[in-house]
This record gives C-alpha cells, structure tokens and sequence, in this order.
C-alpha cells in the first residue's frame, strides 16, 4: 500500500487493452486524494468514451494550435 507520499506523480502506460483503465480506477479508490489527470488525443472517440472524463478529444488542428501556443 502507497502511504504518506506528497507530490508522488504515477505513469501508466502500456499498449490498448492491456488494463490501464482499470489499474487507475484501482489506484484512484485506494489513494485518498488521488487526482486524475485527462489525456488530449486527436484519436476518434471510442463507443463509451466521454470527452472531457476519458480524454479531451480534439482535432489536429486544435492540436497544432495548442502546440504553436505553448512557451
């Protein structure tokens, strides 16, 4: 079990289907406070996906704005 971690920033990653959804929903009832930080994908959305929970689905033109934009 993770305890008395602060400012502790976990990745997960791995290939489509492989189960990441389901370790973060995990990670996220047995860390209290945990956040959950939402992905940008220009990918199309999936059957069941909400935009602005599972991902902020944008075009690739917003996505190359966005980058243009950055400092």
């Amino acid at each position: 079990m993770i305890e008395n971690y602060t400012n502790l920033i976990i990745v997960i990653s791995a290939p489509s289907g492989a189960g990441k959804t389901t370790v973060v929903r995990e990670l996220l009832k047995r860390i209290p406070d945990t956040k959950y930080s939402i992905s940008v994908t220009t990918r199309p959305q999936r059957e069941g996906e909400i935009d602005k929970k599972d991902y902020f689905f944008i075009s690739k033109e917003e996505f190359f704005e966005m980058r243009d934009k950055s400092d």
